[in-house]
């Protein structure tokens, strides 16, 4: 599987109206041409807060995401309307193709369909972008899923996944210095726990404030809460 890891930004307070009309008609046109949307957040702290959405879509290979693009580009009537409405509701658009480490916590390939999802609890995640040195990836993830990720697991959170960049920002003759992991709280009282945690347990904050951030270039996080259609949720 591969993934397309997308943010889209619709500021001045037009994010609740792309929102609607994404839902009202993309959504369902989009995944019939063969895109299963899995995730869909609005960024809730960091940048583009109240303005951005990031989503996870799912395609077996690069092939069938090449099809599917090239089947939107063909549905004229859909493409119509994409112009007319929803184009005029966000200002930027960013895609990156990324695929699971395969160390990570696996996926489904098979997803219920958005009205089983609709109304059902959902927690808070965070999203960390992590970008490492060319040259330092395989010594990162190496500690990263030895020892960083078992020692946050606590307070109720778990990653469910963790992606390398295949095609985007961070990709370097083939291989990935950037990384993307997506954490799940229960809700916002288990995150500000778990960041506590990181104050107060000693060596825990040997992990995260030492060991972990001297492997890495910088990292970009991010507080979401899932759109009522997100599967990943």
């Amino acid at each position: 599987m591969i993934y397309q890891h997308r943010l889209v930004i619709s500021r001045g307070g037009r994010l609740s109206k792309r929102n609607e009309v994404f839902q009202g008609d993309s959504m369902k046109v989009i995944e019939a041409h063969g895109s299963v949307l899995v995730g869909a957040w609005e960024v809730w702290i960091g940048a583009e807060a109240g303005s951005g959405v990031y989503q996870i879509r799912q395609f077996d290979s690069l092939a069938t995401w090449e099809q599917h693009q090239q089947r939107l580009r063909d549905d004229a009537e859909h493409d119509d309307r994409r112009l007319s409405q929803l184009y005029t509701l966000f200002d930027f658009c960013d895609t990156s193709i990324l695929r699971l480490n395969p160390r990570s916590p696996a996926l489904p390939q098979q997803w219920p369909s958005f009205d089983a999802v609709q109304g059902q609890p959902r927690g808070v995640f965070e999203q960390r972008t992590i970008w490492l040195r060319p040259d330092g990836a395989d010594h990162h993830h190496a500690t990263y899923f030895e020892k960083i990720q078992p020692a946050l697991e606590r307070e109720g959170s778990r990653v469910v996944a963790f992606f390398d960049t295949v095609i985007g920002p961070g990709t370097t003759n083939g291989r990935s210095h950037r990384s993307i992991e997506l954490r799940y709280f229960p809700d916002m009282g288990a995150w500000q726990l778990w960041r506590e945690a990181q104050d107060s347990d000693q060596a825990l904050r040997q992990l995260t404030r030492q060991v972990w951030p001297s492997m890495i270039e910088r990292m970009d996080s991010l507080l979401l809460r899932p759109l009522d259609y997100s599967r990943i949720r």
